[in-house]
């Protein structure tokens, strides 16, 4: 390298050498003025700290007040006073001399050590003015006690005075509640002592109690009145009309066994009489909400008595009906087996023909069966006329099918003539049984229709187009026209029972769903099975929600889904 150039590369590197140096001097100088700074920032809190007037306000309320309570408080301050200024703050001095030998040594250790002497001035700090400010609320809390004291009596007064004007509504418990304005009166009076005798503590414990048993009495003097009225007048007025009425009920056949109601009047007593037993100690919480509730129960019980009087109307009309329509179709059969050698002779019929006549006899017997069955449950007074009427509902459904296939038979019996006026009478009975099918689905209101009843409704069409094909050949062939009649006639009926089915489950599974939510609160579970219960419900899964609810009962009431299954017959 040659000699100029040399220099000059030395000279930059002194020159670079000599700005770092100048660079790291002043960083330094500038680490140590902020570390002053910081430190003169710690003496200024100090100070400040320091000139609070704690010593003062101390001596200020020592001067002001008297009593034991308020001198162990006043001394208590005093030794905190002292141990801040002699203990606390010298030590907070010396850590911060140290802080000033750290300047020059370790900048880590100097703010940490800052930190702490910073977090010990706060600590400081907040304590001198908490006691500053319990100091002014002990200059104060007479003045303060007092005017609470006096909204207290003012409300005190009102419903005193609410309670001697109407004193003939509280009955036997007049006695019990004047004492207790006896010792709302005492606890007035201890107020009194405690404040002029300074006891701090117990002043704040009288005036808390004054508010909770002014309170309480206010609750006492507005609800007991309505709370005697219920148990001494409406409930029991209710209850021995009830009884009236349910003794009439039986005499006139009806049965109440479902309406449990020997149970419920054991509930109500029980109530009753805790009710009244935390009356006499004037504990009256939830007591008023209890009865009324029971009122409502017992309004509830007049309602489903009046529906099963109309219940029983509409059975004993219903019951009239179906037994005229089993004599006439007794007669009908009688008829028919009267006259069958003759017919068999004419038509040239054997065994195999009468087939269908014969099911319909043996299910004719069935439905008898049936039928006394149901008429000695009522008897028995085992079901609600509610439930009987579903019953007999079905019953007469079945009867209507009887009827119906007995009609299709006899004409299978006549002429050629006969079946084809058997056919287009068929024909319109299946296109009306159809759009029953159609209105009963139209007419509920439930969620979603099962996709098996759309397809049985679409071959059921699908059937009665095939008659309407076979009518119009000429000649007929009658043979293949009774043929797609039956097919038409078992998948409308098919139909129609798979109508049935869905309006039935979806009527069992949201009354289910209703019954079992008071269960929903006992468990996660329960609530997770009711809400898929629910789901599968509004997805059309009627007969799925059905069987999960019944299980979840059969499980909260052991023996449900059996009682359940019996009583549906």
């Amino acid at each position: 390298m040659d000699s100029p150039k040399k220099i000059i590369f030395i000279t930059g590197l002194i020159v670079l050498l000599v700005i770092l140096i100048v660079t790291i001097i002043l960083i330094k100088k500038s680490k140590k003025k902020e570390m002053k700074r910081k430190i003169n920032n710690l003496d200024i809190m100090k100070n400040d700290i320091l000139s609070l007037p704690l010593l003062n306000e101390i001596e200020k309320v020592a001067s002001l007040t008297k009593g034991e309570q308020l001198e162990e408080k006043i001394n208590n301050y005093r030794n905190i006073y002292e141990n801040l200024k002699n203990d606390s703050f010298k030590k907070i001095e010396d850590m911060i001399v140290e802080l000033d030998f750290l300047i020059n040594e370790n900048s880590k250790e100097f703010y940490y050590k800052y930190s702490l002497i910073e977090l010990e001035l706060y600590k400081n700090r907040y304590l001198i003015n908490h006691i500053i400010e319990e100091l002014k609320e002990l200059t104060s809390y007479e003045d303060k006690y007092r005017g609470m004291v006096v909204k207290l009596k003012n409300k005190y007064r009102i419903i005193n005075r609410e309670y001697e004007n109407n004193k003939d509504l509280y009955g036997t418990l007049v006695d019990t509640i004047d004492m207790q304005f006896e010792n709302i009166e005492k606890r007035f009076q201890d107020f009194e002592i405690v404040i002029n005798e300074n006891l701090y503590n117990e002043v704040v414990l009288v005036v808390r109690s004054l508010d909770n048993m002014i309170e309480h009495i206010g609750a006492v003097v507005l609800e007991l009145p309505d709370i005697l009225v219920l148990l001494n007048d409406l409930i029991p007025s209710r209850l021995k009309e009830l009884e009236v009425l349910r003794n009439s009920m039986l005499e006139e056949g009806f049965t109440l066994n479902f309406m449990n109601l020997d149970y419920n009047f054991s509930e109500i007593e029980k109530i009753e009489n805790d009710v009244i037993d935390k009356s006499k100690v004037l504990n009256i919480d939830n007591s008023l909400i209890e009865l009324k509730t029971i009122l409502e129960f017992l309004d509830s019980l007049f309602k489903d008595i009046d529906k099963e009087k109309i219940y029983k109307k509409d059975f004993d009309n219903a019951s009239f009906s179906f037994d005229e329509r089993l004599r006439k179709l007794k007669e009908t059969l009688r008829d028919i087996y009267k006259q069958l050698d003759d017919i068999k002779v004419m038509y040239g019929l054997n065994d195999e023909d009468l087939k269908d006549l014969e099911t319909i006899s043996l299910q004719y017997n069935d439905l008898v069966k049936e039928y006394k069955s149901l008429i000695r449950k009522v008897k028995k007074q085992e079901f609600s006329y509610g439930k009987i009427n579903v019953y007999l509902n079905e019953l007469s459904s079945n009867l209507k099918l009887l009827e119906d296939n007995l009609d299709l038979t006899l004409k299978n019996l006549g002429s050629m003539q006969d079946d084809e006026e058997r056919a287009r009478d068929q024909l319109e009975e299946v296109q009306e049984l159809l759009k029953t099918c159609k209105r009963q689905i139209q007419s509920v209101k439930i969620p979603v229709v099962a996709n098996n009843y759309f397809v049985e409704l679409s071959e059921a069409n699908e059937a009665i187009l095939e008659i309407i094909k076979e009518l119009a050949k000429k000649p007929i062939v009658i043979k293949t026209l009774n043929t797609r009649v039956d097919t038409a006639r078992d998948l409308v009926f098919k139909l129609y029972n798979t109508t049935k089915s869905i309006i039935k489950n979806a009527y069992m599974s949201e009354n289910l769903i209703v019954y079992a939510n008071r269960y929903r609160s006992t468990s996660s579970e329960v609530m997770k099975c009711l809400n898929k219960a629910e789901i599968m419900f509004y997805k059309g899964n009627y007969e799925g929600s059905v069987k999960l609810v019944l299980d979840l009962l059969d499980k909260e009431e052991p023996g449900f889904k059996n009682k359940f299954t019996k009583e549906l017959g």
